[in-house]
């Protein structure tokens, strides 16, 4: 059983945005971990980290068809901010939170 926790999100994207992980490295983390049975949420914040994680897993997909999910990077913004607990995460507040 693998736990997802806010902290490892965080890590993650901002490694993202600093550029020690390139878009596509951590689409096909999101996308691992979305794939694995059993995915345990930190208590409490199950909606929104299965939300971050469904909407980095399309930066796995690199077919321009697809790039059109991807999501902006005020929504990357958005949902750091949310995963370190200076905003309450609402979901209509994400364009296309899940397609």
């Amino acid at each position: 059983m693998i736990k997802i926790t806010r902290k490892t999100v965080i890590q993650q994207i901002e490694k993202m945005l600093t550029g020690q992980l390139s878009k596509e490295e951590i689409g096909w983390w999101a996308y691992d971990l979305l794939m694995e049975e059993g995915l345990e949420y930190e208590p409490g914040f199950e909606k929104l980290l299965d939300d971050v994680l469904r909407s980095l897993h399309y930066f796995q997909d690199t077919d321009p068809i697809m790039q059109q999910f991807y999501p902006e990077t005020e929504e990357i913004l958005y949902y750091l901010k949310c995963l370190k607990g200076e905003e309450i995460y609402q979901r209509s507040k994400v364009i296309h939170w899940r397609v």
